[in-house]
């Protein structure tokens, strides 16, 4: 059952395109008998089939140019608030660079020439915004990787992405409060990862943390793929089936990076969090599944708690007016900031600490 979802034609047959499908459709078939609240939003429904169709016509291995986009890779014109925003920000003589220094035309993209151009600039000048809060050096340190075949910007003679600019910014407004201590192995769980961009970057700056991810599918399918190749060294608890904690416990625990379905989220011990993350998703559901998901994050987070989400977001498929006052933040949780977001002007950013603190647990 894909809940409405047309069954997938894969034009491509090799083994590869099978055992995607046949995981996807296990994914899917645990999901419909898991816990009903949180099954995908009419929103989600539509979004779902969308990348379902990406993913068939152009392939997994060019995620990042098509089911990406429906995450938080933008095509901004240039009369884009956002546009205008970031362009303030920049100098003049750095914006003629920007614009001048050489941008190859991709004609294998889907973008149109005037598409990729604007992309390219606004990259870029997300890039530089970005550089001047960057204390520890993370745009130099790590590079964007090659998997998912990203658009190939560069800037300064290097390859660079909105989603490694926009997940540093996010990086730092987390550690104004997430500090583990020396030599001990904080668990980080994020729902609704898209493909793994978070994931990524937490994993390469805090190497000892352990990184939970609670999605549904198809994004559940594409981060696994994702982070198990670009991190092949790490211990990797794969998605399935299970019906008891206690039957996947050790294997579980001793994983570096979990992938799990809402419900079965709803099964890990109380407390077992450190950190809690939402990066624009949360918007997209119903007011019951959003207050399902903070209950949810309520139960199992000892730590903190960061989410980014629209000032206001309109959801036209089930329907529903999200706005920033809405979200039903529990009483038990102290406010550490409600800001506008650093870039995304559209946006805001909050982070709670929750009581309860799990007891910390040694690195090896």
């Amino acid at each position: 059952m894909r809940f409405g979802f047309a069954r997938i034609f894969w034009r491509d047959r090799s083994p590869e395109i099978y055992s995607m499908n046949k995981q996807l459709d296990s994914m899917f078939a645990e999901l419909a008998r898991g816990n009903p609240q949180y099954l995908p939003s009419k929103y989600w429904q539509v979004l779902n089939q969308k990348n379902l169709d990406q993913l068939a016509g152009e392939g997994l291995e060019n995620f990042k140019r098509t089911v990406a986009l429906n995450y938080f890779t933008w095509v901004p014109g240039r009369r884009s608030d956002q546009y205008r925003w970031l362009k303030k920000q920049i100098d003049f003589m750095t914006w003629l660079k920007i614009v001048l220094v050489r941008r190859e035309y991709d004609a294998s993209s889907s973008l149109t020439r005037k598409q990729q151009n604007e992309m390219v600039c606004f990259t870029r000048m997300l890039w530089e915004v970005t550089g001047r809060t960057d204390t520890a050096g993370l745009l130099k340190a790590i590079q964007e990787p090659a998997e998912g075949n990203p658009f190939k910007i560069h800037w300064r003679g290097t390859l660079i992405s909105q989603d490694l600019a926009n997940t540093v910014l996010e990086y730092y407004s987390v550690r104004e409060h997430f500090n583990p201590a020396p030599g001990t192995r904080a668990t980080i769980c994020e729902l609704g990862a898209g493909y793994g961009r978070e994931a990524f970057l937490f994993l390469k700056a805090m190497p000892q943390i352990k990184y939970i991810i609670v999605d549904i599918p198809p994004a559940l399918y594409v981060s696994e793929h994702y982070l198990s190749r670009v991190f092949p060294d790490r211990k990797v608890f794969s998605f399935r089936p299970f019906d008891d904690y206690r039957s996947v416990a050790a294997e579980f625990e001793s994983a570096d990076i979990a992938f799990l379905l809402p419900h079965q989220a709803e099964m890990l011990p109380s407390k077992s969090v450190d950190l809690f993350l939402n990066i624009s998703s949360l918007h997209e559901m119903t007011p019951e599944q959003i207050e399902a998901y903070f209950k949810l994050i309520d139960r199992l987070t000892g730590g903190f708690f960061y989410s980014k989400q629209w000032k206001v977001s309109q959801n036209p498929y089930d329907p529903v007016v999200v706005r920033q006052k809405d979200y039903p933040v529990l009483p038990t949780w102290r406010q550490l900031f409600v800001r506008d977001a650093k870039v995304q002007i559209a946006f805001f950013e909050s982070m709670y600490a929750i009581p309860g603190a799990p007891a910390a647990k040694q690195t090896k």
